[in-house]
This record gives C-alpha cells, sequence and structure tokens, in this order.
C-alpha cells in the first residue's frame, strides 16, 4: 500500500486517519485496553471505540463498527505502520468497500496529524492515563465514547485550518469561523439530501448542556470494576 500523507488544505469529505491509543497506565505488561480513534480530516467528524488488546481481527471489528456509523461513505482510511492496520484483513476490507488505504512514512508522525491530535483531546483529556484491562472497563469506556462522540460532533464548533503563509522563518496560519463537525460535512455538499435532512434533525434534537451533565456525571463515578457495568449509550 501506498505511502502518503493527505494534503492539509483537502477539502472532500471522507478521508479518514485511524490511530489507537494504550490504556496501560505507564506499563506495558500484560493486556490491556486501547481506543481506536477515527477522524476525518476534512471536517474533524470523529468516533471512538475502545477494545481489549490489539488483534487484527478486534481492531477491524470495531472499526467496522464505526465506518457502518459513519454520516457518509469514506473514500480513503489512512493508518501508521503497525501491525494492527498493516494487514490482509483490513486492506481486503477496504477493497470491499472501494476505500482506498493509505499508510504513513516511517517515523513520520505528522503524517497522521490530525487523528494524532484527536488523540490528546479527545482520549488523553478525557479518560487520562489509567490502566485499563477488564472487559468492563472497556464497557465503560465505549459509554464515555458513544455520548461524548454526540456532545463532540453534533455541538462542540472548532475552527479549521484554512491557510499558510511563510514570512521568513515564521508561517502565519489563518483559521475559518469555528463550526461544529456535522455542520463542515452538511456545508461540503457531499451528503445526500437524505443524509443531511438526517443529520439535522438529530442535531436539533441535542441539548449541548444536557450532554455536557451527563458527561461530568459518568465521569465522576468510580471506573467500574468487576461488579459494575456502565449503562450503553447510543451515538449517532
Amino acid at each position: 500500500m501506498p505511502m502518503i500523507a493527505y494534503d492539509w488544505d483537502e477539502t472532500r469529505p471522507g478521508a479518514l486517519e485511524i490511530d489507537l491509543v494504550e490504556h496501560n497506565g505507564g506499563s506495558s505488561l500484560g493486556h490491556f485496553a486501547y481506543t481506536l480513534t477515527v477522524t476525518d480530516v476534512v471536517s474533524g467528524y470523529t468516533r471512538r471505540r475502545a477494545l481489549l488488546g490489539k488483534s487484527q481481527l478486534a481492531v477491524l471489528r470495531e472499526l467496522k463498527h464505526i465506518i457502518a456509523k459513519w454520516p457518509m461513505q469514506p473514500w480513503g482510511i489512512h493508518s501508521d505502520n503497525g501491525q494492527e492496520f498493516l494487514n490482509a484483513h483490513l486492506k481486503t476490507f477496504c477493497a470491499s468497500n472501494h476505500i482506498r488505504f493509505t499508510r504513513s512514512r516511517p517515523y513520520r508522525k505528522n503524517d497522521n496529524a490530525h487523528v494524532e491530535q484527536k488523540n490528546g483531546f479527545l482520549v488523553r483529556q478525557l479518560v487520562g492515563y489509567e490502566r485499563y484491562d477488564r472487559p468492563e472497563q472497556v464497557e465503560w469506556l465505549n459509554s464515555i465514547y458513544a455520548l461524548h462522540d454526540r456532545y463532540f460532533n453534533f455541538c462542540l464548533p472548532t475552527r479549521k485550518l484554512i491557510g499558510k503563509e511563510r514570512r521568513g522563518a515564521r508561517v502565519k496560519k489563518t483559521f475559518d469561523t469555528a463550526k461544529t463537525p456535522v455542520a463542515r460535512l452538511i456545508e461540503s455538499g457531499v451528503l445526500s439530501s437524505e443524509q443531511t435532512q438526517r443529520l439535522q434533525a438529530y442535531q436539533s434534537s441535542q441539548d449541548p448542556l444536557t450532554l455536557h451533565n451527563q458527561l461530568e456525571m459518568m465521569l465522576s463515578r468510580p471506573v467500574p470494576s468487576s461488579t459494575d457495568t456502565a449503562e450503553p449509550v447510543e451515538a449517532v
């Protein structure tokens, strides 16, 4: 598969970057959870799923789960060089769904910069650096992500880089007006009328304050033990 990076000024939604975040608490010994982060480089639309371990089939299973709920059909998937991504299972999935599969150049983290940035903002700042290594903790993480995906994609405006100008040794960056990822998808014009109406209807039904309070409540509770279960939350 080719080694590339998406252009910083890519304009066609559907170009996805994917990455895994470890939840090992500082020790790579034993079995522990990971978060799979998938982000659209144009709109910023992002979804996450936690899983226990990083087997190729488990990673593919969660990626399929995310893409099945994506607002539109992706045209590209870009990963780093981890074997959990560079394998025949993911390659076959992409080929059968007419998705271009590309990877980063070795030791070039900026080739996957969009999702790396989301990992810090939407994973580490949200659930921290603790060790999660039990199924009930993975379930808890996924309940958090399901709710936060709604909050981030439908309610949280962010700015997007739209221009770079070099002035001597410095680069001046220009950003657009802050918009939600869903608003960027709708304004891109690539969605069908049915897809647009569905997103608009769902967005109008969301209450940012209620979602924020629900998240604060979930995050303030102790992480589930083996005798607890997290209440599932449906994400759109």
